[in-house]
This record gives structure tokens, C-alpha cells and sequence, in this order.
């Protein structure tokens, strides 16, 4: 993590305000007041408040002296799921100047490994998920404790590595390992960990990480019982890539162990969420070919969890259990699980370079062992493991506390429709873009059940999903005029760090025109903007629209991987007249269906009670009819809110057909 005094410019450089203020509400005492949570950050430089640059100096040194600045940085690292060089700098993994300007090397090398994935959306979905199904393995050595190497999850509470890290916990016996009893005090598994730490006590560990012991020992007779199937390593691994006796496909340098929770079944949040998960190991997968993609997700020098993607160069002959690649690694890797382009599991990571096998082609190659190996010796050994390993897990576990903190949730009491409209909203194909709260459902204890509390969840829910939130007072709202929505537009654009918003469409004097420049010119060229911003970071992907009534393809849809929800608190109080409603309202055709349709927010709602079920109902008609009514209806809402918060979603457009 960059110094106290280089982070504020780091801060100014890679970090939109949108996510800054994310993670300092997230890391806010739960007993804080509402009042005191909104604008927390301004306050600490009310001289100043819409200066960035002062609002982060007075941040950082505040954060440090109330022992939150580490917390605030994992935050900041959850949050910035699309943000690669954010991430790097705050992993460690990029580096900076005084002047918290990241290393051009760093940046060329990060962009040649990363930008030829994150184009692709299966690749960046699967690692996404990956990455939390990973985790360090700990040593509580009485002599030389710490990391020494890297699991991943292959069922809800196994964990599958390299033999060789936990081999001194290993006793080999005629009928293969004997796992000792004791063990289960010294290892420790390790999740979440994406920032460096300072000195590491698994009983006391760092906020944010996720450690795990293994399953509890037999009493009588005393036995360890975490290891359920292992296969020894090689004399050869590490030494060469000829392979002499015992058979190389029965040493496969390889251990699956039990834990004692199923962390794979939980949300990756203490407060619930977004599941874990776990690789499935249930079919064998194509060996990669030569030149093609191997990625890793490793904890290297005892680190924390990094990224490197490099090429598959060869294998051993048949039976080919080894695989040789490019990718980097280093000592605290063995037990890495390698990913494809697909990304599908190919491989576990076990050595690196051979130490006595110069100048060969692959000399200078790391090693993995392929994974159908394994799965082969499971199918006839322990074909248990694979059933567990195959089985079906959801993606979601709800959402009932908004700390993270197992010791100090805030539970989230009802909700339901919100947060069930709010999980589905973060698909990027969902109909609905909006969701009000009324005041009838933000009675109750204050900063509990308010509309305030909404977007409390609403930012929980986004911790690990590529999303920023905005958030606009009644107040702030005030402030624009109904005839210059394009300042709405342009302070939106301000906090998500758009840059210079040039090329803004012309406004026309008539007043017919001028409607349509509302409605349509505005959101059209801001929407440009946020695909530009989207296709710069390799967070877009093009796929093909089917047209559900017909069945073939009706053209390619533009779709970006970074959502953009817009928060508008107490709208009641400043309902958007004018040409801020026409904005809001944005195009008034429904979405996928007339050729050329532009950038809008397609409105729908959610009836936090039945006041709004009669609106709600006209509107899913209406998309379902294929009609324009839409924006019409939209404004009639507006009329008819007599309280209530917005929560809008904004989305890439379809591409010209």
C-alpha cells in the first residue's frame, strides 16, 4: 500500500469520488447517524468542500488516526472490481512515485496481461468469481511461521494444493498418507486476502480476511481426519522436465484436504450476499494448446492474492501430466489453481523452473499438473469427491447485515422486495432500471428503516459487483434548473471520474427540438461517454440480441461490465420538473426493439407499497406491448410521488443494426 502521504495522490489520480465514498461509509462505525454519515468526507474540509484534492489530504491523515486507513484500503480494493491499476497500486503489485504517478513499466506490463481478457465476458465473470474461491495457506511454524503456499476450493469445504506444502503434516504409509493429528493447529486457510498486512496472528487476524482451521481430529484412537486424498510428488518436479521412474501419473504432488466450515456455501460478505462457491471438478477438461492462455490467481512471497496470465509452451509426453508455461510465479504459488481463456480449471501450479534442465525450450517454463490427472485417480479412488465437487450451488444468499463484521452486524430487517428487485437490477440485460422507496416505508427507527438505510443496502450489495453508486440529496437537486439538466449530466460525469466530457450535442433554440435534446441528444452522448470509459478498460463485450418473439438474432447489443446507479434521496422534495424530467425519463422507446435506439434510462419501477402497484403494472404492460408510452408514464409517476427515494441504474446501448 502507498505511504500516508503518497496515497491522497494516488487517491486523486485512480479513484473516481463515487467509490471513495463507498468505502468510507462502509467502514463507519454502525452506530453512526445518518446526518453524520452524509458527507462525512466534506466536513473534514468545510473550507473546502468540492475540492478533491483537499477533501483527500484531510481523509487519509483523519482515516490513519482512527486506525481505519487499512480497512478503508480493502474497501477501496473491493470496490474497484474494474479499476486494474487502483487495485495494483493498492495490492502492491504497481508501483508509484512521489508523486503517486504509477509505473509506466508496471501499467504496459499489467495492460498486456489483462486487457486480452477482460474483453471477453466469460473470462471476466469466471475469474471474478474465482478469485474469492482461493485462498493462502498458513504455517503456524514455531520457528519460521507464515504463508507458504496457495489452496483453492473445489467443494463447499475442501480445499485442493500442492502435496508439498503441507507434506511435514504427512506421514506416507503402504496404503498412501497418514494425516497427523496436530495439524489442525498449525494450518490455516487463509481467504480475502488482497492487501499486504502487517504482522499476521490467525487468532487475531486482520479485518477483511476470512481464515479457516481444519476439520477437528478423531479422539479414539487420536487421528488427524482433514486429509482426504493425496498423491505423492515427484523426484523429478522441479529438478527437470524428463521425467524418470516411479510412473509420473502416480505422482501427482497433490492433497485435498477437509475444512472445518463450508465457507464454499456462504456469501463472501459477513453480512451476506454474493456466494462463494467453489471450482467444480466434475468432467475433464481440453488441455490447453501450445501458445494459448494460462492464468494464475496465486499467493506469491507469502503476498497477497495476485494476477499473472502468460502462455502454455508444452507438456511431458503421454501419459502428459505436466503442464509448461510462461506465467509467473514465485515461492508461496505451489498449489495455484491455472485457468484457460475460458477460464475453465487446467491445472494446479506445483514447481518452477527445472533447476538442472538448461537450455531446452522450456527451461525457463513454470509447472503445473494437469488436472485430469486428478480427476482420473478421484473417478476410481475417491469418486465421492467429485460428487461433492459437482454439485450445484447458488449464486446468491441474500443480504442480512450491511457490516461485513461476523462480530458487529447490522442487521437488515425485511426489505425483501428492495433487495430482491436490487440483486436482479445488477443484471445487465434486466428491464427494470428503477426502484422508489416511500415515506410510508421509511418510518421506524431512524437510519434503520429509512430511505437512507436503502441506499445503505443498495451499496452493500454493490461491495463485490463491478458498480458505482451515486448519490444525489433533495438538496443537491435543487441546485439544477429545469431548462440546464445538462449540469445534472456534467456533476454526475464529475463523480465518476468521466475526464472531459467533450462533444455535447448542440442545444437548439426551439422549443419542440429542445424536448427531443432532453430526452434523447443527452443521454445518447453521455451514454457514448460511459462506453468510451467502458471500452478503454476493456469492461464492455458485445453479444447477440435475440428477439424472444421471433427467435433469431436481431443484431449485436453493446453491454458494460461496470453499472452506474444514480441514488436521488427524498426526490419528493424536488421532484425533477422541465428538462431534468425529460432527461430522467430519457428515450421514450423500449429497449431492444426499434432499430438504432439510443442511450437512455428505461424506467421501470418497484412498488414499495400499493400506492405504486397501479404504476408498476402500466409499465411492465407497457414494455411487454412494445409500446412508447414509456417516458409518458414516467412523468405521470413523477407527478403522483408525494415522497420517496429514486434508485436508478444506467446501461450500455445497442449497437446500430
Amino acid at each position: 500500500m502507498p505511504t500516508q502521504a503518497i496515497l491522497p495522490k494516488v487517491l486523486n489520480l485512480y479513484a473516481s469520488w463515487a467509490v471513495i465514498t463507498a468505502a468510507v461509509d462502509a467502514i463507519l462505525p454502525p452506530d453512526t447517524q445518518p446526518s453524520d454519515r452524509k458527507n462525512y468526507i466534506e466536513r473534514l474540509a468545510p473550507q473546502d468542500p468540492g475540492n478533491k484534492v483537499v477533501l483527500t489530504e484531510a481523509l487519509v491523515p483523519h482515516l490513519a488516526s482512527q486506525g481505519w486507513l487499512e480497512r478503508f484500503c480493502v474497501e477501496l480494493i473491493s470496490r474497484s472490481q474494474t479499476n486494474a491499476v487502483l487495485r495494483g497500486i493498492l495490492s502492491n503489485q504497481i508501483a508509484v512515485n512521489a508523486d503517486g504517478v504509477a509505473d509506466q513499466a508496471n501499467l504496459q506490463s499489467l495492460n498486456n496481461k489483462v486487457q486480452p481478457f477482460l474483453v471477453s465476458k466469460t473470462f471476466f465473470e469466471g475469474m471474478e468469481a474465482a478469485r474469492y474461491r482461493v485462498c493462502a495457506i498458513w504455517i503456524d511454524d514455531p520457528y519460521e511461521p507464515g504463508f507458504k503456499g496457495t489452496g483453492f476450493l473445489i467443494g463447499a469445504d475442501l480445499v485442493l494444493t500442492a502435496r508439498h506444502v503441507v507434506e511435514r503434516f504427512l506421514v506416507p504409509g503402504p496404503a498412501g498418507d497418514v494425516a497427523l493429528a496436530g495439524a489442525e493447529q498449525s494450518l490455516a486457510f487463509v481467504f480475502d486476502y488482497w492487501a499486504p498486512v502487517g504482522a499476521f496472528a490467525v487468532a487475531a487476524p486482520p479485518s477483511g480476511l476470512r481464515v479457516v482451521r481444519l476439520v477437528a481430529p478423531r479422539e479414539n484412537p487420536p487421528a488427524g481426519r482433514w486429509l482426504e486424498w493425496s498423491s505423492m510428488k515427484h523426484p523429478d518436479d522441479g529438478r527437470t522436465h524428463l521425467f524418470g521412474p516411479p510412473p509420473i501419473d502416480q505422482r501427482l504432488d497433490c492433497a485435498i484436504v477437509r475444512l472445518a466450515e463450508r465457507i464454499g456455501a456462504e456469501s463472501i460478505g459477513g453480512g451476506g450476499g454474493k456466494l462463494r462457491g467453489w471450482q467444480r471438478l466434475s468432467a475433464p477438461v481440453r488441455p490447453p494448446r501450445p501458445g494459448s492462455a494460462i492464468a494464475l490467481l496465486q499467493h506469491p512471497s507469502a503476498g497477497p492474492q495476485m494476477f499473472d496470465k502468460g502462455d502454455f509452451v508444452d507438456s511431458d509426453p503421454d501419459p502428459s501430466t505436466r503442464l509448461f508455461y510462461s506465467t509467473n510465479t514465485n515461492g508461496g504459488s505451489s498449489g495455484s489453481p491455472c485457468f484457460d481463456a475460458t477460464p475453465d480449471i487446467v491445472g494446479f501450479h506445483n514447481a518452477g523452473h527445472p533447476s538442472a534442465y538448461p537450455n531446452r525450450p522450456t527451461s525457463l517454463c513454470n509447472q503445473g499438473v494437469l488436472i485430469n490427472q486428478v480427476i482420473a485417480r478421484l473417478s476410481v479412488e475417491k469418486p465421492g469427491l467429485l460428487l461433492e465437487s459437482s454439485a450445484v450451488f447458488g449464486t446468491n444468499d441474500g443480504l442480512w447485515s450491511l457490516s461485513d463484521d461476523r462480530q458487529k452486524p447490522e442487521p437488515v430487517l425485511g426489505r425483501v422486495d428492495f433487495k430482491e428487485a436490487a440483486f436482479a437490477m445488477f443484471d445487465s440485460h434486466a428491464v427494470q432500471r428503477v426502484l422508489v422507496v416511500s415515506e410510508q416505508n421509511a418510518s421506524g427507527v431512524p437510519g434503520k428503516s429509512g430511505k437512507s438505510f436503502s441506499t445503505r443496502i443498495l451499496r452493500a450489495i454493490a461491495r463485490r459487483r463491478p458498480a458505482i453508486v451515486v448519490e444525489f440529496s433533495a438538496e443537491e437537486m435543487k441546485e439544477f434548473k429545469s431548462d440546464r439538466p445538462e449540469d445534472f449530466l456534467l456533476e454526475l460525469g464529475r463523480r465518476i471520474d468521466l475526464g472531459e466530457m467533450r462533444g455535447m450535442p448542440e442545444k437548439p433554440t426551439d422549443e419542440r427540438q429542445r424536448t427531443r435534446w432532453w430526452a434523447n441528444d443527452l443521454p445518447a452522448w453521455f451514454g457514448r461517454l460511459l462506453e468510451d470509459r467502458a471500452k478503454n478498460a476493456g469492461l464492455t463485450v458485445s453479444e447477440t440480441v435475440i428477439d424472444r418473439t421471433t427467435g433469431p438474432a436481431a443484431g449485436q447489443e453493446l453491454v458494460l461490465r461496470e453499472l452506474v446507479w444514480i441514488v436521488i434521496d427524498d426526490i419528493h422534495k424536488s421532484p425533477p420538473d422541465g428538462g431534468l424530467k425529460e432527461l430522467i425519463a430519457g428515450d421514450d422507446r423500449c429497449h431492444g426493439h426499434a432499430a438504432g435506439v439510443g442511450t437512455g434510462l428505461e424506467i421501470d419501477a418497484l412498488a414499495a407499497n400499493r400506492s405504486y402497484s397501479r404504476f408498476c403494472a402500466r409499465i411492465y404492460k407497457s414494455v411487454q406491448a412494445r409500446c412508447r408510452r414509456l417516458r409518458h408514464d414516467w412523468h405521470r409517476s413523477l407527478e403522483e410521488l408525494h415522497s420517496g427515494s429514486s434508485f436508478c441504474r444506467w446501461r450500455g446501448r445497442p449497437l446500430q443494426r
